[in-house]
């Protein structure tokens, strides 16, 4: 009888055993190791198109969809989400041409970012692009530039998301955006400048896993929005940004249909609405497949595999889980092990006290959930390659990424 793994880890529902086979899309992942080497990125085209579709159907129908590309940048998974009708939100001159260059239409994307060029800002001027200013300063740069153009402003509202400090962004303490209290100023210095500051912009976190602070922010955004307006500032777009939680361990992904509903309820007739999601459209899609190279018992027992706090640097940079599985299930009881990578530093923990029967020299360990944040922050320090990419689509494989050298 193989050890069966919880059912609590199975967070991607593409990704499930046959027999004592791991299987992502029906393909066993211990063939793209065999096909590609380890470590490798591996997507599911299905979960992403899964995604999108529930995105589509719920605050789809409500608003406009912008896909956050700092979350994954593969050029082919951005042309799969872009052809499903999403636009792209950006925040650098290179993710703008990322996204011009997958086909997105220059006025679906929108160009956000706390410390944008002058260089940058032209770029996106000449293009059409959308820009979301956020500070005064920013706002008098783009007016020396061009006048006439529709701008946003990013409100920060104040309003703690209870996710974690680096990725909360609507705090009085975050660099993000003006403070609600400033921003009517900043609305007033735009007109003036000869802007058009029509889109009241806000993003106040990451991995929100409670509608509440979302519908803190929004009483404070249309609060904001009914005082410009009886100032003779008019507001057509709310841009509420993203951050919608994916489920990485227990519980459930964020509950799009519930803030579909609030702003049904709340957002006056006629004002436009977008969202910008990135780790809920790719997280799950994506695996970390690695190997493992040695084992190690003393005081703790460790687990030795060759991929790196360079390839995922998200349990080393915010303490994050992610569910750890063997691509071939065996015949033993759980140990307690730790997971580690071959990084020179103590940091490079892919999780510590992991229950799982031991693995030995050469089995294949499945990194869940990695789609986002992933590939797209990874690096090559200690001067190890970049990664490469493979899509599963219909239950073919497909190299998007090449190894680095």
């Amino acid at each position: 009888m193989c050890c069966v793994v919880p059912e609590r880890t199975r967070m991607n529902s593409n990704l499930i055993y046959q027999g004592s086979d791991l299987m992502l899309d029906r393909l066993p992942l211990a063939t793209i190791a065999r096909e590609y080497g380890t470590p490798v990125y591996v997507y599911s085209a299905s979960s992403i198109r899964g995604q999108v579709t529930r995105l589509m159907q719920s605050l789809g129908t409500i608003g406009s969809l912008r896909y956050a590309v700092k979350a994954n940048a593969n050029p082919t998974l951005l042309a799969l989400i872009f052809n499903m009708g999403l636009g792209a939100d950006t925040v650098s001159r290179g993710e703008i041409q990322e996204a011009l260059d997958a086909g997105c239409p220059a006025d679906r994307i929108v160009f956000s970012g706390v410390g944008k060029t002058q260089e940058e800002l032209t770029f996106a001027l000449d293009h059409g692009i959308f820009i979301n200013a956020e500070s005064e300063e920013e706002l008098a740069t783009i007016a020396r530039l061009r006048t006439g153009v529709h701008v946003g402003i990013r409100i920060n509202p104040g309003i703690d998301a209870h996710t974690h400090r680096y990725v909360t962004t609507g705090t009085e303490e975050s660099k993000f955006g003006i403070p609600v209290d400033a921003a009517p100023d900043a609305f007033r210095l735009a007109m003036d400048a000869g802007l058009v500051p029509d889109t009241i912009s806000c993003h106040i976190g990451s991995q929100i896993t409670s509608l509440e602070p979302y519908r803190k922010s929004l009483a404070r955004l249309l609060e904001l929005r009914d005082s410009l307006m009886g100032n003779g500032i008019s507001v057509s777009t709310l841009d509420v940004g993203g951050g919608f939680a994916i489920n990485y361990g227990e519980g459930a992904d964020f509950a799009v249909e519930d803030l579909q509903a609030l702003l049904r309820r709340d957002v006056p007739q006629g004002m436009k609405l977008w969202f910008e999601p990135g780790r809920y459209i790719v997280g799950h899609a994506g695996t970390l497949v690695t190997r493992v190279l040695y084992r190690k018992r003393y005081t703790r027992t460790f687990v030795v595999v060759d991929a790196g706090m360079n390839d995922l640097i998200r349990p080393a940079l915010y303490q994050s889980h992610h569910a750890i599985l063997p691509i071939t299930q065996r015949d033993s009881g759980p140990t307690p092990c730790d997971i580690v990578g071959p990084v020179c530093e103590s940091a490079d923990c892919f999780d510590r006290d992991i229950s799982i029967p031991l693995p030995e020299q050469g089995d294949l360990l499945a990194i869940c959930d990695t789609g986002a944040y992933g590939w797209s922050m990874s690096s090559t320090y200690n001067g190890r390659p970049l990664l490469p990419e493979v899509l599963i689509d219909d239950g073919e494989p497909v190299l998007i990424r090449e190894r680095g050298r």
